[in-house]
């Protein structure tokens, strides 16, 4: 059984444009493989459900880690759709050389914030 990571948001920080800047560098991080780009965006106080902020981006650098050895370059982002965790919830698949993602996030939102953003273990494609 795959494990579901899952990054709470605090409240104040999950709307409006802060919410806008976090969606966008997190997707800019998982493009580039790097968590210093999100890094910036979450406050020292900022907590998350079962990891703070820095196990957090552990967790995120370890993905990366994990797609660089297996050889990733040049990754790209493809839209789809979670079939496991939450089902039919868009999803954020990260690629790099392999017709498979490396990994790919749920990035939960609500009118104009984000509820949470964790790893999808099944999202539509890897079963494509």
């Amino acid at each position: 059984m795959s494990e579901l990571i899952k990054l709470k948001i605090k409240s104040e920080a999950t709307t409006g444009k802060t919410a806008q800047k976090i969606t966008s560098h997190f997707i800019e991080a998982c493009l580039n493989l790097d968590c210093s780009i999100l890094e910036p965006m979450i406050d020292e106080d900022q907590y998350f459900e079962e990891l703070d902020k820095y196990r957090f981006l552990a967790s995120l650098k370890q993905q990366f880690d994990w797609a660089i050895a297996r050889g990733a370059t040049n990754i790209t982002m493809r839209k789809g759709k979670c079939e496991i965790c939450v089902i039919g919830h868009s999803t954020y698949e990260f690629y790099g050389n392999r017709a498979k993602p490396e990994f790919a996030y749920i990035i939960n939102t609500r009118k104009n914030g984000i509820r949470d953003i964790f790893l999808c273990n099944g999202s539509s494609g890897w079963s494509n």
